[in-house]
């Protein structure tokens, strides 16, 4: 692949995971699932054109999705996990025993969780009886379900990215061979 393609193809790719960030303006349920989602293409192009490019790319969407982006917390979320967590999902399974590869993932989720929690609480001043339902404090509970999502999201994000390189990765370089 030419420099000019790689250049044109993650300003698309920038561009198409920057919206994605942002849509959770519009649909305030996609919180969590667009920033997570905008991650996954940002490590697809990563995979494709390279890791620098992928870097580049997450640098980009942190910055445009902070200033642009009304949903802080949207934002927040993938400035500090899920935009470059794939990218570092590799490097974090060649630990041999699979066992202790979940124990830095679950680390660095748990630090991005609370940070983004504190953030709100102390940056953006969210309120802290937000977090209360029916007199009851919910961030641990909280924690621990979104603990549980993340295996989740983590297990969600191997199962795709073998798929994508085991089928659509290897259509696309096929039918780029022929022209």
């Amino acid at each position: 692949m030419r420099k000019s393609q790689k250049v044109a193809l993650s300003g698309l790719l920038t561009a198409f995971a920057a919206v994605m960030v942002m849509i959770s303006n519009i649909m305030p349920a996609g919180m969590y699932t667009f920033p997570a989602a905008a991650g996954v293409i940002v490590y697809i192009l990563s995979f494709i054109v390279g890791r620098s490019y992928g870097w580049a790319s997450f640098g980009a969407v942190a910055l445009l999705s902070f200033f642009l982006c009304a949903d802080k917390e949207a934002a927040l979320s993938f400035i500090l996990f899920f935009g470059y967590y794939p990218m570092i999902k590799q490097a974090l399974e060649r630990i041999p025993v699979r066992f202790l590869a979940y124990l830095p993932k679950l680390a660095i989720f748990n630090a991005a969780a609370v940070s983004v929690y504190f953030l709100m609480l102390w940056v953006f001043a969210l309120p802290a009886d937000t977090f209360e339902f029916f007199g009851i404090n919910m961030p641990l509970i909280f924690l621990l379900l979104l603990n549980f999502i993340f295996l989740l999201y983590d297990y969600a994000i191997t199962v795709f990215m073998k798929a994508y390189q085991q089928k659509i990765y290897n259509f696309v370089t096929k039918v780029k061979r022929k022209f």
